[in-house]
């Protein structure tokens, strides 16, 4: 899942120029090497669709239990 707020004010590195920030959470199969590619991954995508520069982003990686994740009126 995806979402993306436009137009939203932010500073970031004391300007306003195009950024962002993202939150990634996956249940399992986070780690140092996935997470340098998903990142590698998001910075590609930010530049050529939204014109964001890769310095210009933070994202955040959650790895959560099964049970921490509601879905269907139950948890995974």
């Amino acid at each position: 899942m995806i979402l993306v707020n436009g137009g939203v004010p932010m500073a970031f590195a004391g300007t306003e120029a195009p950024a962002a920030y993202g939150e990634l959470i996956s249940i399992g199969g986070l780690g140092p090497s996935v997470n340098a590619k998903l990142s590698s991954t998001v910075a590609d995508i930010l530049q050529t669709k939204l014109s964001i520069d890769s310095s210009r982003f933070y994202i955040k990686f959650y790895d959560v239990q099964r049970s921490f994740f509601g879905f269907n009126g139950s948890t995974f």
